[in-house]
This record gives structure tokens, C-alpha cells and sequence, in this order.
């Protein structure tokens, strides 16, 4: 017969080499904060960690990317890949009970280390969804820009 105390270890092991813990945020400022943080440092975990565990990030000409995991890997992608100097404007948020959303203007750069580095104008819709310990992201969806207006 096998002791559950033996899988303890295994299963803390599991959950420490899985991807984010949700990492809610009192204010939209705040996650725009964090965001361009966690942007600077290249940190998808901490990212991800903004999301809830079911999020849904819509990102244009590609398929919808489900679940914190998913997002993760998403943003480790788009780091490898040379997204960085995210800058955000202030964001318009419309606040219920439980659900926010909010919106804002942005500009990154985009490119490899070595090479031509393009930036990039987008406009975000985020939906928030308040949790015990505040808020977390429950959809994201951007669309590209001309110019950050």
C-alpha cells in the first residue's frame, strides 16, 4: 500500500516547476506597472501571474490562447523574440462590483538583439475580474495602431 505523506514531496516538486501563481493587483494602474515591469526584467511568470488561471488572451491573426500555463508560454515567446520597452498610457477603466475593464494606449519595441527593431503601437482592452485578494486579468484582447494616439 502506498503512504500518501511519500507523494508529498513529488507533488510540492510538481508545483514549484509549474508556471505562475496568480499575483492580484489592488488598481488597473498597478497592473499596468507590473506589466511594464515584469516587460523589462523579461519576466513571463510574473506576467503571467496577473492573469487568472482560466484567461483568455486574444492576439490579432492568431489563435485564442487559453489558461495562465498557456499565456505564459505566450510571453516567454514574445521576450525570446525580442518584445521589450513596453510604455503604457494611463488607462480608462469602467468599474462594476466584481468585473472591471479597462483600456490604454501603448508602444514597445520589438526585434531581435542584433537586427532591425521595429516598435509597435497598440490599443488594449483588458477584462478584470475581482478575486479574494483583488483584482486579475480574465481577458486580454489588443489590436495594432498607426500611431499611439
Amino acid at each position: 500500500m502506498t503512504s500518501t505523506p511519500a507523494l508529498a514531496p513529488t507533488l510540492l516538486v510538481c508545483a514549484l516547476a509549474s508556471s505562475a501563481f496568480a499575483q492580484p493587483f489592488a488598481t488597473p494602474q498597478e497592473a499596468v506597472d507590473r506589466m511594464m515591469a515584469a516587460t523589462a526584467a523579461a519576466d513571463a511568470v510574473g506576467m503571467a501571474g496577473l492573469y487568472a488561471e482560466d484567461a483568455l488572451l486574444l492576439i490579432p491573426g492568431q489563435p485564442a490562447v487559453e489558461g495562465r500555463d498557456r499565456i505564459e508560454t505566450e510571453w516567454r515567446r514574445a521576450f525570446s523574440d525580442g518584445f521589450t520597452d513596453l510604455r503604457i498610457s494611463t488607462p480608462e477603466n469602467r468599474r462594476r462590483t466584481d468585473a472591471a475593464a479597462s483600456v490604454y494606449l501603448w508602444t514597445a519595441r520589438h526585434g531581435p538583439e542584433k537586427g532591425a527593431i521595429a516598435t509597435l503601437n497598440g490599443r488594449t482592452l483588458l477584462f478584470l475580474e475581482q478575486v479574494e485578494d483583488g483584482w486579475l486579468i480574465a481577458a486580454e484582447m489588443w489590436q495594432p495602431v498607426p500611431d499611439a494616439q
